[in-house]
């Protein structure tokens, strides 16, 4: 599902401090991003090692320059075009002018940690992508009003392609923050994203007709015995509760719970 990666990568890009006009959260902003510089100091590359949906996958991530880093293929970094524009997923620079309507709208609580809210309204950023266009209008991020880093974010936004148009929400909220060893990284351990309004009507009836397939599944689990009922219930459960969800149309959620990061780990 090109699509539904397309809105990943832009939504998990603009979980980076945005830049903006208002002398509010201009001054926010910009502390923001200085603390999250000085953490990625010294950082040429990283890995995550994350669980989502029952499954445990492996990023990495390599600099590009000052601002930016670069989703990498698992075979390695060499070779790679800092020039692509494939899995570019961290900058500064380009999201300042994204979010230049950013306004400061006084502090607020998120899991427990006061945070600064800003929003950003007519903000007209437009990705296309598989015969559709999604334009994203309103962004809103809570930043810790200690350690700067984001505690929620909301984004709000338009798909339109022939078979007409639909609104696609996507928030994600970040807590579990902890220093990474070995560096000055301070990362969330715990992150649930819901999105919903991703999929077209195509790829709806495809999620609907993959349903009908995990029914006729669990029916072979039931018939399991319990011991080998039990492996495959803990593998697979996560992912037809997810893919439940999103077929009745309730979107989709990703809980990411992070279980490793290595700095600068990557060969060169």
């Amino acid at each position: 599902m090109r699509t539904t990666q397309v809105c990943l990568l832009l939504f998990v890009s603009l979980l980076v401090p945005l830049g903006a006009h208002a002398q509010d959260a201009e001054s926010i902003l910009a502390k923001a991003r200085e603390l999250q510089l000085a953490r990625w100091d010294g950082v040429d590359n990283y890995s995550i090692e994350q669980t989502v949906a029952g499954s445990t996958v492996t990023m990495d991530y390599v600099r590009v320059d000052e601002t930016s880093f670069r989703l990498a293929p698992r075979s390695g970094v060499a070779g790679m075009s800092a020039k692509s524009d494939d899995g570019s997923i961290v900058n500064f620079d380009e999201m300042q002018e994204i979010a230049r309507t950013a306004q400061y709208l006084g502090t607020e609580s998120i899991g427990g940690r006061p945070g600064y809210h800003l929003k950003a309204d007519d903000v007209d950023y437009v990705q296309e992508s598989d015969g559709q266009s999604i334009s994203f209008d309103t962004f809103e991020v809570w930043l810790d009003t200690s350690e700067y880093v984001p505690l929620k974010m909301v984004i709000h936004g338009t798909a339109s392609s022939a078979e007409g148009t639909r609104e696609i929400v996507m928030e994600k909220v970040d807590t579990d923050y902890r220093k990474v060893p070995g560096s000055n990284l301070y990362e969330a351990y715990h992150q649930v994203m819901t999105m919903s309004g991703v999929l077209d009507p195509e790829q709806q009836k495809q999620l609907q007709e993959a349903q009908v397939q995990m029914a006729e599944f669990e029916k072979q689990l039931a018939s399991m015995p319990e011991g080998q009922r039990q492996m495959m219930e803990n593998m697979m459960r996560p992912k037809i509760e997810m893919m439940k969800k999103m077929a009745s149309g309730g979107g989709m959620e990703l809980i990411i719970e992070i279980q490793d990061i290595k700095v600068n780990s990557l060969a060169n």
